[in-house]
């Protein structure tokens, strides 16, 4: 699809509006804690709800009280946003036999498959690009050995393709490979041959000497309790079937995320636990996460909830990469502002980090590395924020860390319980946030834009008659509209539609961010949105490629400039207040001072 073009008037006369593009709908907000902003207010109505909730009177939300939480909000834009927090302990907390009595945002909840997250920023700070695209059969021995042993035999309908499989397809669940691997793992013979369970009846035959089976190493009592060597687990899983050929579909899988940090171990020759504490936990900081059980002098304010030793003393082992971290509230914070910040990663590889690697089968949910992307549909408008998150759910502990960049921010949830009911109430405390916070982040954007960049903007150059005057908007596009432009004595008001995209369609638009400043000041450059002009139902299919030239801006962005500067880019300057200076029209060479 070519795209580009040589002439303005070409530019000019494309068939069609558009809508929109990736990215933020505002400038993030600065001011999430302050009893002024419309984020701390949602918080407080969610606290009191809860509190109303969980101490006295009964309501949905009452359904919390079995399960001991903690959650909270953080920033890069304002460190009191990690106050924003709310912790309940559960009865079965308050009467535990062990660790703590009430929580607060210094407790240790083991954190599940969030550890999942830990375990990929450490390999993208380990590993160098060529370490990624290793086959597995390059990295453990194990694999090599199956592959040379069965390479008259191998079929992929019965073999994982250990020679395809990369580190970078375990990270994004597209290796194929099954979500358990030896001990840990769904087999109702390998169960029956652990813990001598009885087999269901359900008319399976028995296992004889031709089969292709063998006992794995790990499958064993002392395996289940974690004594399980890397190279033992790789022989145990290698001959396992696929569910997918790799990089087909993706499809969740601890077992992948074992053997990533297997993987990081053989290429780094360092121990998992050592790569954790030199690339992760120090850098950012985190002196209450563990990769190992917390030392007794900790277990103060530890969240145990049930058996110690069934529970958050279980020694994780060979799987820790994929479910074994220990971590606070705090901490968590500290974690997301650390990816937010690309404190450990160069801003590139931060934001090649955060997009989606393979979508599922639903539209509102892709897959990264080992990202969960949920793709918010802003109520009213149609706008989408994309909500990075790692979801954890293991025995009794759950939570969440969920990555916000269109907002420079992220909240995380960790909860313990042994009722049946704490998966589903984890889920349901998540929904909580979510519904809470979207909204009041994106009015609390909206009402710094207005109070920031809305206003004249005038030339300083002596007999240069230039202005500029912008104003907010809401609705379906919200965001800056240029309310009045002079440049150079010549009206351009009537016009700026006609700039911005074809002069066929006189459509709505709105200014939004395209390049934002990595600190508090810097410059931001602006670019516009524009709007469907024909009405788009969602999940119409006979729209699906007849809508192109209505609903594409990506497409189009930056097509016409004058002399190799757009005519469509607005260059704010960012005093470090947060405040706005002046704003640079580069395609009219100007700039205009804020009054």
């Amino acid at each position: 699809m070519k795209l580009q073009t040589s002439l303005l008037l070409t530019s000019l006369s494309l068939p069609g509006a558009l809508s929109g593009f990736l990215g933020p709908i505002y400038p993030a907000p600065r001011d999430l804690s302050s009893r002024n902003s419309h984020v701390a207010a949602s918080w407080r109505n969610l606290s009191a709800s809860l509190d109303n909730a969980l101490h006295r009177s009964n309501n949905t939300l009452s359904k919390l009280r079995d399960t001991t939480f903690s959650i909270g909000l953080f920033s890069t834009r304002d460190a009191g946003a990690e106050t924003l927090q709310y912790h309940y302990a559960s009865p079965e907390i308050v009467q535990a036999k062990n660790g703590t009595h009430k929580v607060d945002g210094d407790s240790i909840y083991r954190v599940a498959s969030v550890s999942k997250l830990f375990t990929v920023l450490a390999a993208l700070v380990e590993l160098d690009g060529q370490d990624w695209e290793l086959p597995l059969s390059a990295i453990f021995p194990e694999f090599a050995q199956y592959l040379r042993e069965h390479s008259d035999t191998l079929d992929p309908v019965y073999d994982n393709q250990w020679d395809a499989i990369t580190p970078k397809a375990l990270a994004s669940h597209m290796g194929g490979i099954a979500q358990y691997g030896a001990p840990w793992i769904g087999d109702l013979y390998l169960s029956n041959q652990i813990l001598n369970t009885s087999l269901p009846d359900i008319g399976l035959p028995p296992i004889g000497e031709n089969d292709r089976f063998s006992l794995p190493p790990c499958a064993t009592l002392e395996g289940l309790a974690g004594a399980c060597s890397p190279g033992d687990y790789a022989e145990g899983v290698a001959g396992s079937a696929p569910i997918f050929l790799p990089w087909a579909s993706p499809v969740y899988s601890n077992n992948g995320l074992t053997l990533l940090g297997a993987a990081i171990a053989n290429l780094t020759g360092k121990s998992l636990d050592q790569v954790f504490q030199d690339s992760v936990f120090d850098p950012l900081d985190l002196n209450s996460t563990y990769s190992v059980i917390p030392p007794k002098s900790e277990l103060h304010r530890s969240v145990v909830a049930g058996p110690f030793e069934a529970g958050f003393g279980l020694e994780n082992g060979i799987s820790k990469s994929s479910g074994g971290i220990f971590s606070t509230l705090n901490d968590l914070a500290k974690f997301g502002t650390g990816i937010l910040n690309s404190t450990l990663l160069s801003p590139t590889e931060t934001r090649r980090w955060m997009k989606p690697v393979s979508h599922t089968s639903s539209l509102h949910i892709s897959i990264g590395a080992p990202w969960e992307i949920y793709r918010y549909e802003h109520p009213g408008t149609g706008l989408v924020t994309d909500i990075y998150t790692k979801l954890g759910d293991s025995g009794s502990y759950g939570g969440l860390t969920a990555i916000l960049p269109d907002f420079d921010a992220g909240f995380s949830v960790i909860t313990a319980s042994t009722a049946d009911t704490r998966s589903e109430n984890t889920f349901f405390l998540i929904q909580q946030i979510v519904d809470a916070i979207l909204p009041a982040l994106t009015k609390q954007a909206g009402v710094e834009l207005e109070r920031k960049y809305v206003g004249t903007y005038t030339s300083t150059t002596p007999g240069l008659n230039s202005s500029i005057t912008f104003k907010a908007v809401g609705g379906a596009l919200p965001g800056l509209q240029i309310s009045s432009w002079v440049s150079n004595g010549t009206d351009l008001s009537p016009q700026i539609k006609t700039l911005f995209r074809s002069p066929g369609f006189q459509q709505p638009y709105s200014l939004r961010p395209a390049i934002s400043p990595a600190g508090d000041a810097g410059k931001i450059v602006f670019r516009p949105a524009t709007a469907v002009v024909k009405p788009i139902e969602p999940r119409d299919p006979s729209n699906l490629f007849t809508s192109f030239y209505y609903a594409d801006d990506w497409a189009f962005l930056g097509q016409t400039s004058y002399a190799l500067q757009y005519l469509s880019e607005f260059v704010f300057d960012i005093n470090k207040d947060g405040s706005v200076g002046s704003v640079t029209i580069p395609a009219w060479r100007v700039e205009l001072e804020k009054q």
